[in-house]
């Protein structure tokens, strides 16, 4: 369950300044929607699919994470006839108040709880760093909504887990943001794969970048600058959720949290949660996932990030197929079988076979890989057909990222039950999922 006991002081008047801009009955609802926040998720269940209008209907629709990828997401929806953005939420208030700009007429929080809960919202876009991916994601699950939720799935094996298992139970549809499954070269590759073109297929080649101007800072990163204050704007405690008290600094959050193993998994689960998720979906796999796991690799340089940016790995699947990667760039991906080899391009999936004769006669439905794949959510939801990238294939994708993060922590190599989703080294097993700071649980 998700429990939170009481708001700390910097969250109650961050909500407080809000509570000023809202209607009376919106301030009705969000103290009424608060009390039940106290609780247990069990308060918060609605049962399932809370969407149950026509398909002409428009589809309300709340933002959790209103900074980088949730920006896009609000101005992409806030300009849809059948969409109406009816909440947002961010516990940066610049970034709230930015939302606002673009949905002025939106109730606005800095707490995902009080969103979530709202009768009015249909859907909910999870748009937040990594590490709150799954308490924002099982909450608007147990609270009957439809869930957009970006890559990686969870930060964890059990926090991915988690989030499967509350989309299952309550009956609510869930699109993983991997959204170059929805590129037109993806869907000709999986043509190939399941058409025996390239016969038996035994090798794929991960290939993810290097050369990135953020990676090369990271990289040569040794000094950090000092620690401070967190800006008025920023309630540290909050973004913090459930990992542990750090003190702020600017190279913790927006953007760079993604190389602190605490907020989110480095490379492997920030880039591998598209090039390792797109062999996946071409292969079959969106059910199962490694069953051995070998993988070395090094942090950047000093001691302050601590996700590894460098990295080789070699994993063992069902049926004998062998997954090598690392980060040699350019980001992409090849598939080599008994018949040929087809080599995919990342972003925008295009193609190169060989012997080129694989891809003759094959086409598939083309269009900018976002707005394929957001449409496809809105479809979905309105009983159109399955999302291609559902809960549980972004949780196997994001645990086939975690488990070659863990081997490297460990510096060991280890067999994987894909069925279990256990190990037989407890060592292994121990690092599944994080201990979590009070007030904050989940339990699925």
């Amino acid at each position: 369950m998700i429990a939170a006991s009481v708001f700390s002081s910097c969250e109650f008047h961050l909500m407080k300044n809000y509570l000023t801009r809202l209607t009376r009955a919106d301030r009705r609802d969000f103290l009424k929607s608060a009390l039940a926040a106290t609780g247990s998720v069990a308060a918060l269940s609605a049962g399932p699919a809370a969407y149950a209008g026509s398909p002409n209907d428009r589809l309300n629709l709340a933002i959790v994470g209103t900074g980088g990828m949730g920006s896009g997401h609000l101005a992409w929806h806030a300009d849809r006839p059948d969409v109406q953005v009816v909440a947002v939420c961010d516990v940066d208030a610049s970034h709230l108040q930015a939302a606002q700009g673009r949905v002025p007429d939106a109730f606005a929080s800095p707490d995902f709880r009080q969103v979530v809960t709202r009768d009015d919202v249909d859907a909910v876009v999870v748009a937040t760093p990594d590490h709150w991916h799954a308490l924002a994601a099982v909450a608007a699950a147990n609270a009957g909504k439809h869930i957009y939720c970006e890559k990686p799935l969870a930060n964890s094996v059990g926090e991915g887990r988690a989030i499967a298992d509350a989309v299952k139970r309550n009956g609510v549809i869930l699109q993983t943001g991997s959204h170059e499954r929805s590129n037109r070269g993806a869907s000709i590759a999986k043509q190939v794969v399941d058409g025996g073109r390239l016969g038996k297929v035994h090798t794929v080649q991960i290939r993810l970048p290097n050369a990135d101007a953020h990676l090369q800072e990271v990289e040569n990163f040794t000094t950090p600058p000092p620690d401070r204050d967190p800006p008025p704007e920023l309630d540290w405690n909050f973004w913090l959720g459930h990992t542990p008290v750090v003190p702020y600094n600017e190279k913790r959050c927006h953007f760079f949290w993604r190389f602190h193993s605490a907020y989110g998994g480095g490379e492997i689960t920030d880039r591998g949660a598209h090039v390792i998720d797109l062999a996946h979906y071409i292969l079959g796999f969106d059910d199962s996932g490694p069953v051995h796991v070998s993988a070395v690799g090094k942090p950047p340089a000093g001691n302050f990030y601590d996700a590894f940016i460098t990295f080789q790995f070699e994993n063992e699947y069902p049926g004998g197929l062998k997954m090598i990667g690392d980060n040699s760039g350019p980001r992409g991906l090849s598939l080599i079988g008994d018949e040929g080899k087809l080599d995919i391009a990342v972003h925008g999936c295009a193609l190169n076979a060989e012997p080129s004769s694989l891809l003759d006669g094959l086409d598939a439905p083309g269009g900018e890989a976002y707005s394929v794949h957001r449409s496809g959510w809105l479809a979905a939801i309105r009983g159109g057909a399955p999302v291609v990238a559902p809960a549980e294939a972004g949780h196997r994708t994001a645990t086939a990222c975690h488990l070659n993060n863990i081997a490297m922590r460990l510096g060991k190599s280890f067999d994987w039950d894909p069925a279990t989703e256990q190990s037989p080294d407890a060592e292994v097993n121990a690092q599944l999922m994080p201990q979590m700071r009070s007030p904050w649980s989940l339990q699925a």
